[in-house]
């Protein structure tokens, strides 16, 4: 038999008037032990002392990495991942940061020092060269008509910073990026921002992350078809490496009223060129297998 539910009351005349200093003694205990389940990181950069969007924060402890939100901030849940906690702070263009995440602070202000190694490196085209655009990549929606549930995101995993994308296989010229074209079939989110990022490739694999401009994106829920990316004015290139990898990382996911998972389906088609490639959080290897999805990009190639 289960347990009667126990109301305490003080009487007065035989009235019983529950005290309002109890019910704002358990609302304040309550409210003290949800804040002391979390600690707000507010990250920013050092110099000019402004937030630093969707930096990547790191629990190496749980191999578990996420990214924050477009002000910089992120919370980690102190229930889940125990004090004193290891913590590293990174974003692209900045120097790494550590701290130990201790019983007795709520909040910390974390600043990340920029990095000049990994500056954008300026390339002059040949004078001389034969300009011609070309496209690299899977250009076609739908070979197979196979729908390719990409990722289920849910609470768990929403802010983990998944990433996934394609190794491309161009030319062996110097090649100048003007566009980067995905096609979607159904988003059941309201509204996700990406980041894309390009690498060089080693073993068929994503390796050393090529330096460019930050390239962030939203995907709204009534997205479909093909979505194009303008990047001819970021002046990226590409250098005689024939593979390169695209990659597109997940920053932020807000899922539709009420729902607490969504999912990005794609057409997925099996190749063994242009192949997929992706990874759930940093910690993990690169997965890379026979198949692709619908991402292509445009470049002038200087021949």
């Amino acid at each position: 038999m289960s347990k009667p539910h126990r109301f305490f009351y003080f009487y007065n005349q035989n009235k019983p008037i529950m005290k309002n200093t109890f019910l704002l003694f358990v609302c304040t205990l309550v409210t003290q032990i949800i804040t002391a389940q979390n600690i707000n990181l507010q990250i920013s950069d050092s110099e000019t002392k402004e937030s630093i969007e969707f930096a990547t924060v790191l629990l190496p402890d749980y191999k578990k990495s996420f990214v924050s939100n477009e002000k910089g901030i992120f919370m980690i849940d102190t229930n889940k991942y125990k004090l004193p906690l290891k913590v590293i702070v990174e974003q692209f263009g900045f120097n790494q940061k550590e701290i130990t995440l201790q019983n007795n602070t709520s909040a910390y202000n974390i600043f990340l020092d920029p990095a000049t190694e990994v500056l954008q490196e300026l390339i002059i085209p040949p004078a001389n060269a034969k300009i011609k655009e070309r496209t690299y990549g899977r250009t076609k929606e739908g070979w197979d008509n196979i729908n390719f549930e990409l990722t289920n995101f849910d609470f768990s995993n929403k802010d983990s910073g998944t990433e996934f994308g394609l190794i491309i296989n161009t030319n062996k010229y110097l090649k100048k990026l003007k566009k980067v074209n995905w096609h979607i079939n159904v988003v059941t989110f309201k509204k996700a921002v990406f980041n894309l990022q390009f690498y060089e490739v080693e073993n068929n694999k994503p390796s050393k992350r090529i330096p460019h401009s930050e390239i962030n994106f939203t995907v709204s829920e009534n997205q479909k078809g093909w979505l194009v990316i303008n990047t001819e004015d970021l002046d990226i290139f590409f250098d005689g490496t024939k593979k390169i990898a695209a990659i597109i990382k997940t920053q932020k996911v807000d899922f539709k009223k009420g729902e607490k998972e969504a999912t990005l389906i794609m057409n997925a088609a099996f190749t063994t060129s242009n192949m997929l490639t992706m990874r759930s959080n940093l910690y993990e290897k690169w997965e890379t297998g026979p198949a692709s999805f619908p991402l292509y990009i445009t470049v002038d190639s200087y021949e």
